[in-house]
């Protein structure tokens, strides 16, 4: 059970920090995106935005979040090792590879967006891959 509440957190708290930053960069691709100007109108609020993109962001990282801790919780009854500096090392090693399987060939393709996309993947790995399994730990029932 701490395990699914650390991964909601840390979905929870990825998806504070993901929030502002996919609003201005929506807000900036609208320069030289034609539906992305239809879609939002100069003169749109970053406010709105936001509240829009918090809404399915918040969404998706919990529920992620919450799925990965299921999976950390079955990690950790039977590889419960630590490393890679964390106290389950298959467990982040799982979302490490996660991690650069989706943001790699993305980051190769679009050159514009590359340091954006690392940043972000390096922060999923860190978040979940890290933090999380130390949260557990530390949460009630925790190890």
């Amino acid at each position: 059970m701490a395990e699914a509440l650390a991964g909601i957190v840390c979905g929870y708290g990825l998806a504070l920090v993901a929030t502002p930053l996919a609003a201005i960069a929506l807000l900036r691709a609208r320069a030289t995106s034609p539906q992305l100007q239809r879609l939002l109108p100069e003169g749109t609020s970053l406010i709105a935005v936001s509240v829009i993109l918090h809404t399915f962001i918040f969404l998706t990282f919990t529920a992620l979040g919450g799925l990965l801790g299921l999976l950390l919780a079955g990690l950790d009854g039977r590889s419960p090792e630590g490393g890679l500096g964390s106290p389950n090392r298959a467990f982040t090693a799982f979302i490490i590879a996660t991690a650069a399987i989706a943001v790699v060939p993305l980051a190769l393709f679009a050159s514009r967006q590359r340091l954006p996309l690392l940043a972000g993947g390096l922060l999923f790995a860190g978040v979940f891959g890290w933090l999380m399994p130390y949260l557990a730990q530390w949460g009630p029932g925790g190890g």
